[in-house]
């Protein structure tokens, strides 16, 4: 009697194994890019300052944006789900820019000090 007792506590621990999931999560598919923008000469943030993000240098000079957002009082703008790339961000006030290569997953934070105003012309 003992051993069938056994037998049937082991048997329903196991099934019991067998049948929870496991605590795997599924892989991250995207990534965040939080860019902090600075007065290089203050060292305090810009607010109300456009960011445009695009995937090529050369997307980023013609215009060709894949998000924009405008900085908060911080300073700070924040792009979520960004697919795992080679990213370009600039504002259209200056004429400096920045990369940065997102992966999967993770959240990036960078600092951007534009200090050449746009002239405008080509």
């Amino acid at each position: 009697m003992k051993k069938k007792l056994l037998f049937f506590i082991t048997l329903i621990i196991f099934s019991g194994l067998i049948i929870t999931p496991s605590c795997k999560t599924a892989d991250p598919t995207f990534g965040t890019l939080t860019i902090t923008v600075f007065d290089p000469v203050t060292g305090l943030p810009i607010p109300n300052l456009q960011i445009n993000l695009s995937t090529s240098f050369s997307d980023l000079k013609a215009g060709v944006y894949i998000k924009s957002a405008w900085t908060d009082a911080l300073g700070q703008v924040y792009f979520g789900n960004l697919t795992p790339l080679y990213y370009f961000y600039g504002s259209q006030a200056y004429d400096d820019y920045g990369a940065l290569h997102v992966y999967a997953g993770n959240d990036f934070y960078t600092h951007y000090y534009p200090n050449t105003p746009h002239q405008g012309g080509k």
